[in-house]
């Protein structure tokens, strides 16, 4: 099973008495291992997605074997196309031109991989190196002036070694998310421009198709064994109406 909800939390409050705590959505989807081209850096294990009241959070999970140290393998980009439900207005050219502020680059960073169907978000993020700090940047599309960053470049947390991963968050409204809103999107590893992908998310089992590094692209729309992932925002739970049941329960045991 590709997707796993995971049970809201509980608090221990005392004996035998147990309040949900706050928690919010999180789901993993799962990607075999060795699908890829390259080495364990560039090859998914599973990527998680969360959020809260006003982030979104991913967490890029990568093959056990993999070292993405800062002198180790820290050359590749964790890139993540998102597709707005419903869509439209989205880039759909599959291209390495590289740069914004251009309708017709495919991709911000240069690589051939993209959602021929719309892809309205991209998300680049890359590792630390010996000298220099790992980073997210967020794009939106615009038709008419290509790919604009939104925002500032955000941090990334890297495990290194034995659970190597990346994790990033940016605001829900970058995003034009909200409570109960869903979208679309694949996972692509891959190194500079105009390489296409070392692996994908989206495409379960299978190789990511023709060599990234000679001359290949990457649709998730089109090649065979992708369906697109879909994550839905959850909305904060009712923290105060359970806090207020608890309230409603001690009184009862006072008065027993």
């Amino acid at each position: 099973m590709r997707r796993i909800r995971l049970p809201i939390g509980c608090l221990l409050l005392g004996p035998g008495l147990l309040l949900a705590k706050a928690a919010f959505g999180q789901t993993t989807y799962t990607d075999a291992l060795g699908d890829n081209y390259g080495g364990p850096e560039v090859d998914i294990s599973n990527v998680v997605v969360s959020n809260d009241a006003s982030n979104i959070y991913f967490t890029i999970n990568l093959n056990p074997a993999a070292n993405i140290g800062p002198t180790a393998n820290y050359f590749a980009n964790y890139e993540v196309g998102i597709q707005s439900i419903p869509g439209g207005g989205g880039q759909t050219a599959i291209n390495g031109t590289y740069g914004t502020g251009n309708p017709a680059a495919g991709n911000p960073y240069g690589n051939a991989v993209g959602i021929s169907t719309g892809e309205n978000y991209f998300i680049g993020s890359f590792l630390g190196g010996p000298s220099y700090s790992g980073g997210a940047q967020l794009y939106s599309y615009n038709s008419g002036t290509g790919w604009n960053q939104v925002g500032a470049t955000a941090p990334v947390t890297e495990v290194y070694t034995v659970t190597p991963s990346t994790s990033f968050a940016f605001p829900l409204s970058a995003i034009g998310l909200s409570a109960g809103s869903s979208f679309k999107f694949d996972v692509w590893t891959t190194f500079g421009s105009p390489q296409s992908a070392y692996d994908a998310l989206d495409n379960i089992g299978e190789g990511p198709g023709p060599a990234p590094y000679s001359g290949g692209s990457y649709d998730s729309a089109t090649v065979p064994g992708s369906v697109l992932a879909t994550y839905t925002v959850v909305p904060e739970p009712a923290s105060l109406s359970l806090l207020g049941g608890f309230g409603l329960l001690m009184l009862r045991r006072r008065r027993a």
